[in-house]
């Protein structure tokens, strides 16, 4: 960290001109706290040459921690003591949410006699005469406007961007400017495939000096991964406000119990979640699973391929049945680019079959077929299971029902573990199915899975010989 910081001057331009906005001190002059001034003298430290350290960066808080009045305060600071003819931008998702800050920073001019004396305030635009210094509101369902030339961004809620198109605009548009800052202040998403989730694991890994980045600044509250909900410490470390008493403490428990799971976790303790919607396995389920027991080399084997031609991956997962076990494993191929090497899918098959006894290979033929054909002529005993209702509903349920009674026997593998657990429940007039739900995380290797679970616990009398078959 470097000696010299803006900070102090951020802090006394709050304490001297805005106001607490809500709660029992809303009037107040807005003194702020030793978490919130330690953010501000990192976020506006100077380097040597008397730039600012960050030009980029990623504030992570929960709910109710005051986000938009942190983000105003930087807009304001920015607008009125910035460079002059300065740019500044609220930025969002949506413009209804891009205008929270905005009318926070609307509301506390209106609140100082000495900020409205130097700003002129419309519906969407702030200006300061005098500096030529402007506010504006962007996001990203508005057309996208060429030219920009931001001196300071604050961008909110972040995880809501499906993509980085406007996050793009607004830090390669400032490159015209000498000392930029661009700040996005959020809360955690449930999509790590975004710009706010690379953001995210880009800051880890500035963090724990895997990535060299001085520009990229990162702070980030959250609970401690695999915490129980009911975790008081942890409710500390995601909450800076609870030590503060400026969030109290009968909030976060009303919270907890009358909320899901899943939201809480997200909006409450600020940590990352695999689906947006209820998870489809009981919490535990999947992790209980876990299991020493080994692959037979002698034993029948079934095997569940979930292809995809282009961005998808590809799963196949293996299932043998041990006594009242079912041993899976997982391949799973991630796409380099736009497509996957469909050669090497197939010669993985092959060597399983060489080295296995495979009694089906059990695919869908809408992306499949070209390679089944090939794969039947080499001997593989390859079984069409189309991806319908009438299919899935019943495989889903029999996966289910071996996961939570603890038949399944898997070995932890990451990979196969998150493409599980990332898959969410769809309820159909023919029952449940999974799907990505609004994530865009991989699912590919449960569906894998349910397929050769129902394969090997739905065998038939007689076993296939090579060649094709519909069962």
């Amino acid at each position: 960290m470097y000696p010299k910081s803006d900070g102090a001057l951020v802090s006394d331009f709050a304490r001297t001109f805005l106001h607490v906005s809500k709660g029992v001190r809303a009037g107040e002059p807005l003194v702020l706290t030793g978490w919130q001034s330690d953010l501000l003298d990192n976020l506006f430290e100077r380097r040597p040459d008397g730039l600012l350290r960050y030009r980029r960066s990623l504030v992570g808080l929960s709910r109710k921690n005051g986000k938009s009045l942190l983000g105003s305060l930087c807009a304001l600071y920015q607008l009125i003591e910035g460079e002059p003819g300065a740019e500044v931008y609220s930025a969002a998702g949506d413009r209804q949410q891009a205008r929270v800050v905005f009318n926070e920073a609307k509301w506390q001019i209106t609140q100082s006699p000495a900020l409205s004396g130097v700003c002129k305030v419309y519906r969407d635009v702030i200006e300061v005469p005098s500096t030529g210094a402007i506010y504006r509101v962007l996001s990203s369902d508005a057309k996208l406007q060429q030219g920009l030339n931001p001196s300071c961004v604050v961008f909110d809620e972040l995880h809501v961007q499906r993509d980085s198109e406007l996050w793009d605009a607004l830090t390669l548009g400032s490159g015209a400017r000498k000392d930029p800052m661009i700040v996005a202040i959020t809360t955690a998403g449930f999509d790590l495939d975004t710009i706010c989730g690379r953001l995210y694991n880009y800051g880890k890994q500035v963090i724990s000096g895997e990535r060299d980045d001085e520009r990229f600044g990162f702070w980030w509250w959250e609970a401690p991964e695999g915490c129980a909900v009911h975790d008081r410490q942890a409710w500390a470390q995601a909450n800076p406000n609870l030590a503060e008493g400026l969030l109290d403490m009968e909030d976060m428990e009303v919270s907890m119990n009358q909320t899901a799971e899943i939201p809480f976790r997200r909006y409450r303790l600020n940590q990352w979640v695999r689906q947006e919607d209820s998870p489809w396995l009981p919490a535990g389920g999947w992790e209980q699973c876990q299991s020493e027991l080994q692959v037979d080399p002698d034993l029948p084997m079934f095997v569940g391929i979930d292809m995809a031609l282009k961005h998808d991956s590809i799963a196949v997962v293996l299932c043998q049945p041990q006594g009242h076990r079912l041993v899976v494993r997982a391949k799973i191929w991630i796409p380099d680019g736009a497509m996957t090497d469909i050669a090497a899918v197939e010669q993985y098959l092959r060597g399983l079959h060489r080295e296995f006894n495979v009694r089906e290979f059990a695919y869908d033929p809408a992306f499949f077929q070209r390679s089944a054909e090939a794969l039947a002529d080499d001997g593989l005993p390859m079984v069409e299971f189309p991806q319908s209702a009438q299919r899935m509903v019943p495989a889903i349920g029999t996966l289910y029902e071996c996961i939570v009674n603890q038949q399944l026997a898997h070995d932890g593998d990451p990979m196969f573990t998150d493409q599980v657990l990332s898959a969410v429940p769809r309820q159909t007039d023919a029952g449940l199915r999974l799907s990505k739900g609004k994530s865009r995380r991989k699912i590919d290797a449960a569906i894998a899975l349910s397929m050769a679970v129902d394969r090997a616990t739905r065998r038939e009398e007689v076993a296939p010989v090579p060649g094709f078959f519909v069962v």
